[in-house]
């Protein structure tokens, strides 16, 4: 089976915390990755950098991006959507109440440059931790269902601070939207060649301590990482690569 993969990610990091197990897998096994980084205009940062306007904070998230990348032996197509950033749109980052006129209108224009990109099983993130970029995401990604094969993966390191109780809660409210059924498969830490924590720490300008002791906490405790989706998609990833 000739399968390809199309990695959707909301920032330039989320990818990394939720996946790289995952795109290790992928690499590995010769399967062509297109990483779609959405909200790359941006101004944000955890860390002092020369100056934080966008085309300096740009330049530094796009070399994280690459270096993340070269672990990979640089083979990750990455595609950066140009979206703005939610702190320069709205002024906020976590979604208190129903997406506005305007936030749908950036899905509807996400919607439109997933059309553009997709190609083969495309990896969504859940949109656990209420960060609006995130249900942004998911909702463009819902409106071309069930048209195309999507996984989802865990937003980290929020789905890090939930029980796994609240996580398939959300699991159930995802299904009943898509009248579907979702499984869960895991990508085990043994059948990578990866050092996650080496990986995510590549993005010094999002990263501290905490964050990265709740993704690597999850990934221990899972000994790998979770994905989810329609019991057909994840049995034809599981098969092309031999969980």
């Amino acid at each position: 089976m000739n399968l390809k993969a199309t990695i959707l990610s909301p920032h330039f990091d989320d990818a990394a915390y939720g996946l790289t197990l995952t795109i290790s897998r992928l690499v590995n096994r010769n399967v062509p990755i297109k990483l779609l980084n959405c909200f790359t205009v941006t101004k944000w940062t955890a860390i002092p950098v020369e100056s934080k306007e966008i085309e300096a904070v740009s330049r530094l998230r796009a070399r994280e991006d690459a270096d993340f990348n070269r672990l990979f032996g640089s083979v990750i197509q990455l595609v950066n959507l140009d979206l703005l950033d939610a702190p320069l749109r709205k002024g906020y980052i976590f979604q208190e109440k129903p997406l506005e006129a305007d936030e749908w209108e950036v899905v509807n224009e996400l919607k439109l440059k997933l059309e553009e990109h997709l190609d083969g099983i495309l990896f969504c993130p859940l949109g656990i931790g209420s960060h609006i970029d995130h249900a942004i995401c998911l909702e463009a990604v819902l409106k071309l269902y069930p048209d195309i094969r999507v996984v989802f993966y865990e937003d980290l390191p929020y789905a890090a601070r939930i029980s796994f109780e609240d996580i398939t809660e959300r699991i159930r409210e995802l299904e009943e939207r898509l009248g579907v059924s979702l499984v869960n498969k895991l990508n085990l830490m043994s059948n990578c060649t990866i050092d996650k924590e080496q990986a995510v720490r590549v993005y010094e300008s999002q990263m501290n301590e905490q964050i990265c002791s709740e993704i690597v906490a999850h990934m221990m405790d899972l000994k790998g990482e979770r994905l989810w989706g329609e019991s057909n998609t994840i049995a034809m990833l599981s098969d092309m690569l031999e969980y």
